[in-house]
């Protein structure tokens, strides 16, 4: 028995980890390996308001500080105040970065991030699927560029004077791609192989125990354990990327910004695991044997069975309202909902038999403050 024991404590241990390495894999696949999702943290992240003031400085002052702007006002003055341009050039500067932020959450602007993003993932994916060859990964920001010098008073000619480096940021080096495209492609793989295995370890577990249901508590609480342990290391992590960046004070300001926005989708996971970690704790405790547990079965024993139908369609509405709601993503996706709907059926059967074999003759429950007899049949009160 002691034997069994430690088996089951560690086929649980093992899929807990097996489980919180599944949701920090499914993350990372698909945040990187998706372009819809890369596309919409990129416009999120355009949306912070912190996120887009530093990026509109940054634009500006390689702007401003480009020779470009300064020739064009030698230009326009005359030739005795062609000094004045240089000082000109910084005055004009700080007006453009009290306009920059509201230019670029323009709706051109926005769009103009978003391609540069789409097509920047789009050539990631092409780099992991095809191999990397010599390729760097970069983001376009000429067109964005573009709409900063308009719409700050320089000509959008201006971003076509401006370094290739600055217009075309390089996001990725050829050698750290050849990394990037092996770890990805061992998440294509790993990720389905976690999720097996986690499931392999607690549905072992479950087998192994001497108390099953005991078991399929435990098992909901490590699922809500593992969802606790991805926030833990979402908080770790972010705070590891924050203090690395220290040195560089621009990014070191929006770094946690970036941080909350990237990590969204690992939220999303977690609290997914801890919704359905909930419900099979919920519904394993339900089953078994203990004093509240059974007066739950006792007081709906009449209506499981003399009203199955109406059980089944309160459970159907119950999930449906939980899609309408949409807590976690999972409620969300098809497939999942219609794997969740069969269990949470099941589950019904097996706690309707369950029900009415205990309590086969339940009278219909006595609400408090119902069944009274009245104290006239006026309702008036007696002597």
């Amino acid at each position: 028995m002691r034997s069994r024991s430690i088996g089951v404590a560690a086929l649980l241990v093992l899929g807990t980890l097996f489980w919180t390495t599944f949701g920090l894999g499914l993350w990372a696949k698909r945040q990187a390996l998706d372009t819809d999702n890369w596309v919409e943290t990129s416009d999120q992240l355009l949306e912070n308001e912190n996120i887009r003031s530093t990026l509109a400085f940054f634009i500006v002052d390689q702007l401003y500080d480009s020779a470009a702007v300064q020739a064009r006002l030698e230009n326009v003055l005359p030739p005795r105040l062609e000094g004045l341009a240089a000082p000109a050039a910084a005055g004009l500067k700080e007006v453009a970065r009290r306009n920059a932020p509201r230019v670029l959450g323009s709706a051109a602007a926005l769009k103009a991030w978003e391609s540069a993003n789409r097509v920047a993932h789009n050539t990631l994916i092409n780099i992991v699927d095809k191999g990397v060859q010599d390729r760097t990964l970069s983001l376009d920001l000429k067109s964005m560029v573009e709409e900063i010098a308009a719409g700050t008073g320089l000509p959008a000619s201006a971003a076509d004077k401006l370094p290739p480096d600055v217009a075309n940021v390089q996001i990725a080096s050829s050698e750290q791609l050849d990394n990037v495209r092996q770890l990805l492609h061992l998440f294509k793989t790993i990720v389905w192989l976690l999720l097996g295995l986690a499931v392999a370890c607690f549905a072992g577990a479950i087998a192994l125990a001497a108390d099953r249901r005991k078991a399929v508590v435990k098992v909901g609480g490590c699922l809500m354990f593992a969802a606790i342990a991805v926030l833990a290391f979402r908080t770790l992590a972010g705070k590891a990327v924050v203090d690395s960046l220290a040195d560089a004070p621009n990014a070191h300001a929006i770094a946690g910004d970036v941080w909350d926005i990237a990590t969204r989708l690992m939220v999303n996971a977690a609290q997914g695991s801890f919704l359905f970690g909930f419900f099979v704790v919920l519904g394993a405790w339900l089953v078994g044997p203990g004093r509240r547990a059974t007066a739950v079965r006792r007081f709906s024993a009449f209506t499981l069975r003399e009203q199955a139908g109406w059980t089944r369609a309160g459970l159907a509405t119950v999930i449906l309202l939980l899609v309408v709601w949409g807590p976690v993503p999972w409620t969300q996706n098809i497939w999942t909902i219609l794997i969740f709907t069969v269990i949470a059926f099941l589950w019904l059967e097996l706690i309707r038999r369950r029900t009415l074999a205990e309590f086969p003759d339940e009278p219909p429950p006595r609400l408090p403050g119902l069944g009274r007899r009245p104290l006239t049949e006026s309702g008036g009160s007696t002597q």
